[in-house]
């Protein structure tokens, strides 16, 4: 088959190791290792593999350069795992698949880390556990390092570091002029707040660098629970989520689920990074001792198995959907999520291959506040009190494409739902975590119009054009 122009013009200038049109065995392997059905079906024109930020700069060029060409839109992939099938893949244009940007290498005395974007966390985690040090990265193995990094980040590790992208000291950014700059906080350093939380809308980061932590075995895994238990769970997560006194070791996410044609079940995945001892950590003392435990994971373990054991479907196996919700955390929403969630699983418990899960994350002031005016996640808002927060996501996977509209329209009701009621209640809060996002949210837009005015100004120094605005469709994009 003929290449569009772009496709082309990439391949003579990287030759035919780096480019890849439909039909060839490296542009199947791409689009099946992405983690949602809908998007490795997207069929790009070509697939552009680079081997190094050259590489890439050299592709942004000539995309840039092209502007006018509908075939020349392109997108950006790091792990794939964002369900959007316009997030890291694209119909018809060029995806810059970053994978082979796989850099591991310890750096100021193994003070620091850099890694190329195209990692998963769960790459990272193999060479970083039997060292003993660890980063902030994702609680799934799966996750890749770029999109998740550039998102904001919440890690294992955040309540006692702050969100992943502020332990970024160093970010490697090809700008839409093709210039490879460094954003750090001596240099371009307004970049470098722009890009904590703020997408693919200013360049492609190639790599970063991490601050280290020093991590041996830690204690973690996954308790499941029957649903009878929930008050129980509900009063454990309240309690462990305070304002003050937090165990800044300790994370965990409580999961309510329905599992097509089998059961419905309370999952809690914890994590302890602090040193293990012999007995659990009593951070989670109240979640261990609520009765009827179906499944216990949980025991010393290495932060890899952790994030492995959190992950463990099969990349392209299922379609998928989420959306996400912050709120104020207290009994009544918590219960008032529940009950909005469970009165809804009937519409869709007969869909085959669905699960409908309703995640609660704790967000303690000791994530939030850590680094408020050093990213652009809007955290930096004098009239946000002192208060626990939780992360509401709901998520879901089915199997056919046949049951894609109604499954969006039952995931929207739900949203809708659980809004007028966190309305209701005064229990809202605009802080829309960017990587769990729906494609219809604005998660940008709650940022607080100094940050969206920031990272305008931002989008106007580094790219005046606006090619990452117009020329990349997928992602959650600044306000022009």
């Amino acid at each position: 088959m003929s290449l569009s122009t772009c496709c082309a013009a990439i391949l003579a200038a990287l030759g035919s190791s780096k480019v890849s049109a439909p039909g060839n065995f490296r542009y199947t392997s791409s689009l099946s290792s992405y983690y949602s059905l809908q998007t490795s079906q997207t069929q790009p024109d070509c697939i552009v593999q680079p081997a190094s930020a050259a590489d890439v700069s050299t592709a942004v060029t000539i995309l840039a350069a092209n502007s006018a060409n509908p075939a020349c839109r392109f997108a950006v992939r790091s792990g794939g795992h964002m369900f959007h099938a316009q997030a890291s893949n694209i119909a018809g244009g060029v995806t810059l698949d970053l994978r082979d940007l796989n850099e591991i290498t310890l750096v100021n005395g193994n003070a620091d880390v850099r890694l190329g974007v195209g990692l998963t966390w769960g790459e990272v985690y193999a060479q970083l556990d039997p060292l003993g040090l660890t980063v902030a990265g994702g609680r799934i193995a799966s996750v890749g390092v770029g999109g998740y990094i550039v998102g904001g980040g919440l890690s294992f590790l955040s309540p006692k570091v702050g969100f992943a992208a502020d332990t970024v000291s160093k970010y490697e950014v090809v700008l839409a002029n093709g210039t490879l700059v460094e954003a750090t906080a001596t240099q371009n350093s307004d970049l470098l707040r722009a890009l904590r939380g703020g997408g693919n809308n200013l360049g492609i980061v190639t790599r970063v660098t991490m601050k280290t932590h020093t991590q041996g075995l830690m204690w973690g895994g996954t308790m499941m629970h029957p649903t009878t238990t929930l008050h129980n769970h509900l009063l454990a997560f309240i309690d462990f989520n305070k304002a003050t006194g937090y165990d800044e070791n300790a994370s965990l996410i409580t999961s309510l689920v329905y599992y097509y044609g089998i059961s419905h079940t309370i999952s809690t995945q914890m994590a302890y990074t602090g040193p293990p001892s012999s007995s659990p950590p009593a951070a989670f003392s109240d979640f261990l001792s609520v009765p009827w435990v179906t499944t216990n994971y949980a025991r010393v373990n290495t932060m890899r198995n952790v994030t492995v054991e959190a992950g463990a479907s099969i990349p392209g196996s299922s379609r998928n959907l989420w959306w996400t919700q912050t709120a104020v955390c207290n009994l009544q929403v918590l219960g008032a999520a529940y009950q909005i969630w469970w009165d809804s699983h009937s519409s869709v418990q007969n869909i085959p291959g669905i699960v409908w899960t309703m995640t609660f994350q704790p967000l303690p002031p000791s994530i939030y506040n850590r680094n408020p005016t050093t990213n652009s996640l809007g955290f930096n808002s004098p009239s946000r009190s002192n208060q626990p927060l939780v992360v509401i996501q709901l998520l879901a996977s089915w199997a056919s494409s046949l049951d894609d509209a109604f499954v969006r329209t039952k995931a929207r009701e739900l949203y809708d739902s659980l809004t007028a009621e966190l309305v209701a209640k005064s229990a809202t809060d605009p802080w829309v975590y960017l990587n769990y996002a729906a494609d219809w949210q604005d998660p940008i837009a709650g940022y607080g119009t100094g940050n969206v005015a920031a990272l305008q100004a931002a989008r106007t120094k580094y790219d005046p054009n606006g090619v990452f605005t117009s020329r990349v469709p997928g992602g959650f994009k600044i306000p022009v």
